[in-house]
């Protein structure tokens, strides 16, 4: 795939569920790949199953939310691989709990620090790169990046900054030929959702407002990624791309 095959891409929380899943997808369609991840156990093996298939990839430990750790990476890749041209901002987390609960404020500042913060962190450390190769970014925001819902405001909160994170910064680095954009996953099969899978009446309320009534797979974020990162969507930059079963179409 043009713009992809023999390119550098990073990928955050690629240990497991969606981030897993592109990186494993980035790599089929030729990319070298860093696999990065809190868990280095996780990481590692992400980036074994790329190359026992033939692929390129090195494992990375990092928590996005320490600077310093995002910029000792960037110089791992760059030694390792060469200069990124994709980065994919995958790890985020997530905490369901009214907004009146004790210890609250605690878990707004580690999902911020996580999921919007360390975007940016990811994106400061590698600009240098994505500079030099002209690269695109590609963020994973949230059906939540544009609606909302009891008891997960924190969450919902730093997606919609997530969501005008890539518009800025689709506006601000056009200039230096970095494309950034996102998508916006609805409810997905990964461990991050099973809380909500588990629940008949969650995910009843979901299935009910989803046209295709059905949950998602992982591997289905994989091409909306690929068209973003790739030359395909060489004029598409501050784009949100729903990848929801329809979820937001009602």
């Amino acid at each position: 795939m043009e713009g992809v095959r023999g390119s550098v891409a990073v990928v955050t929380g690629a240990g497991q569920g969606n981030g897993r899943a592109i990186a494993l997808g980035l790599a089929r369609a030729g990319a070298h790949v860093a696999v990065a991840d809190i868990d280095g156990e996780t990481a590692r093996k992400t980036a074994d199953e790329i190359v026992a298939a033939g692929g390129h990839a090195i494992a990375v430990a990092v928590d996005v939310a320490d600077k310093a750790a995002c910029a000792a990476v960037a110089e791992t890749v760059k030694a390792e691989l060469g200069e990124a041209a994709i980065l994919v901002n995958n790890a985020g987390i997530i905490r369901r709990e009214p907004f009146v609960a004790e210890g609250f404020d605690e878990g707004w500042d580690r999902i911020f620090r996580v999921n919007v913060d360390g975007s940016r962190n990811m994106v400061r450390a590698f600009l240098p790169q994505l500079t030099a190769t002209k690269g695109r970014i590609v963020n994973l925001g949230s059906i939540m990046s544009v609606i909302a819902g009891p008891n997960i405001s924190a969450y919902a909160a730093s997606k919609g900054a997530i969501l005008q994170f890539t518009r800025a910064l689709a506006a601000e680095l056009a200039d230096v030929g970095i494309r950034v954009n996102a998508i916006a996953p609805g409810v997905i099969a990964t461990p991050m959702t099973e809380t909500t899978r588990a629940n008949p009446t969650a995910i009843g309320r979901f299935m009910d407002h989803t046209p295709m009534k059905r949950v998602g797979e992982a591997e289905e974020l994989v091409g909306p990624v690929l068209f973003l990162a790739s030359k395909m969507s060489s004029y598409v930059t501050g784009a949100l791309l729903p990848v929801d079963g329809g979820y937001l179409v009602q």
